[in-house]
């Protein structure tokens, strides 16, 4: 569900394995392609040239009605539109399929898995009437951690550019039965799985390098590379990761990564656009809630200082209400 960048390539490496794939998306030239011509899939281009181009003809659909049943329903959208996503699996979930979230940010059923986040177990920042946890509770879903980079290229074509380890772990803890699957059936295909122990920490590390550097590439407009060589704002994303650490720690979550490697590895990439900086070049709603907002509420409810976090959120928003309403509130 969601056959964009991420989701295109995970259903190329499931087909790969030898899965039965079909495909759920919203209405438009995408998907459109995809159901009349297939979907293109080029792969990583190595030193002799250009990686493998494969044309995958799956069935398509806007509506999950439209489409069999399956044995897994693996999610790759934007954290925003998770809860219109559940609500179109609705009828999978209640025939026990197998759900599988792909997505950036803070998981919204981690409240309800932190005995230190406090008594309420709905994440009001990026599920304020609990309806998400209601429609996938955390012992009904897994969640997936993706390290590698692809790009929709066009409609219906998707390159898969750097990376190939996708996290898998089940919220509670612990390699369930429903973990060994997923993988296993992604054993051949171009994307390593890796079944996890402890997927909130993988979710959390992964946090880390999200947290600053997205936030501060879109209220700027500058590349990572940008970003770090400058030593004002590179202090800015250290105070944004380290205050990130402290709320994890507080909600049991340990991470030995420190600011300065973790920005460091970034800088290496180079002068790469963040997902974050693309979805406000094109206008687009932000996962700001998810990737910032969500940290912020739980830094709240462990006690934890957020002033950097409280800063960047303030700007971003403000700077997305502006261009939403083409002038600020109360002017």
């Amino acid at each position: 569900m969601g056959p964009g960048a991420v989701g295109a390539t995970l259903a190329g490496a499931f087909a790969a394995s030898g899965a039965e794939v079909c495909l759920l998306g919203r209405p438009g030239p995408h998907l459109d392609v995809i159901a009349a011509q297939g979907l293109l899939l080029l792969g990583r281009e190595t030193e002799g040239g250009r990686g493998v181009e494969v044309r995958h003809r799956f069935p398509t659909a806007s509506d999950a009605d439209r489409l069999p049943v399956p044995d897994l329903a693996v999610v790759c959208v934007k954290s925003q539109y998770l809860l219109p996503a559940a609500r179109g699996i609705r009828t999978w979930v209640e025939h026990g399929v197998d759900v599988l979230v792909v997505a950036n940010g803070v998981p919204w059923w981690l409240p309800s898995t932190a005995e230190r986040a406090g008594e309420d177990a709905v994440l009001r920042s990026v599920d304020p009437d609990g309806e998400l946890l209601r429609l996938l509770p955390a012992e009904r879903v897994m969640s997936g951690v993706a390290h590698f980079s692809s790009a929709v290229e066009g409609p219906g074509r998707v390159r898969h550019l750097s990376g190939d380890r996708l996290i898998i772990g089940d919220p509670q803890g612990g390699i369930s039965d429903r973990v060994h699957r997923c993988a296993a059936a992604l054993s051949a295909g171009p994307v390593r799985p890796e079944p996890s122990t402890d997927i909130r920490r993988d979710i959390w590390e992964k946090l880390l390098g999200n947290v600053n550097l997205n936030p501060v590439s879109a209220l700027t407009g500058a590349t990572v590379l940008d970003i770090l060589d400058d030593p004002d704002v590179r202090q800015v994303c250290a105070a944004m990761l380290d205050e990130t650490a402290a709320v994890g720690r507080a909600l049991g979550i340990e991470s030995a990564v420190t600011a300065d490697d973790r920005l460091d590895i970034a800088r290496k990439l180079g002068a790469f656009r963040t997902s974050m900086l693309q979805d406000a070049d094109r206008g687009r709603p932000l996962e700001l809630d998810a990737i910032v907002g969500a940290v912020r509420e739980l830094a709240r409810r462990t006690g934890v200082p957020s002033p950097s976090l409280d800063a960047v959120h303030g700007l971003l928003a403000l700077r997305e209400r502006v261009r939403r309403h083409g002038e600020p509130s109360g002017s």
